[in-house]
């Protein structure tokens, strides 16, 4: 693995463990097993690591929400999709713990993540679309609002548990994934 590669995937092991304001880049370094200087020759700073993280996040779901074009979606589909959703979300919860905080400290970050959330809405809606024209959900009256609801569900799942002292598992992860299908579920042709 590329020191570069290593000092992410360090990074985000302690930032999910401690948070990012209790981690400085001399702990990241430490933990990487590199010097600061050498960690400063490919990161600035710590915002250019979280940055960093989060494009890494983008390639992650980028790989969940953009089918191949001649895909045929199953209602099994639309679950496995829920599923893997909510484990990114666990794999970097720090950042969906954290995000209002470092949005306001990081003014590229913030720009950065509202253009991908509009991306990834709109990305949602076309997947969502897909299973309107394979006739295993019904069109809704509001989409827009539908997925609106999944979509708070979906982000904020994990740090909603968390708020309330609950150990993550396999079945609080599920817990997730029926209130989704709760929201669908009335939509969901022969459900």
């Amino acid at each position: 693995m590329k020191t570069k590669d290593k000092i992410i995937n360090t990074s985000i092991q302690l930032f999910n463990q401690f948070g990012t304001s209790s981690i400085s880049t001399n702990h990241i370094a430490k933990s990487t097993g590199i010097s600061p200087g050498n960690l400063y020759y490919y990161f600035k700073n710590k915002e250019e690591i979280i940055r960093a993280i989060f494009e890494k996040m983008i390639c992650d779901w980028d790989k969940l929400w953009l089918p191949p074009a001649d895909w045929k979606p199953g209602l099994i589909d639309f679950k496995n999709i829920i599923k893997q959703s909510l484990h990114l979300e666990w794999e970097y919860r720090f950042f969906q713990r954290e995000l209002i905080t470092l949005i306001k400290l990081d003014e590229e970050l913030k720009n950065r993540h509202q253009q991908i959330q509009l991306e990834r809405m709109n990305e949602q809606k076309k997947l969502f679309q897909l299973f309107i024209n394979e006739k295993i959900i019904e069109q809704p009256d509001n989409i827009d609002s539908l997925l609106t609801t999944c979509w708070i569900i979906s982000n904020y799942w994990i740090s909603f548990l968390e708020s309330r002292g609950e150990v993550i598992n396999e079945k609080k992860m599920e817990h997730g994934i029926e209130l989704i299908m709760a929201v669908i579920k009335p939509y969901i042709i022969n459900n």
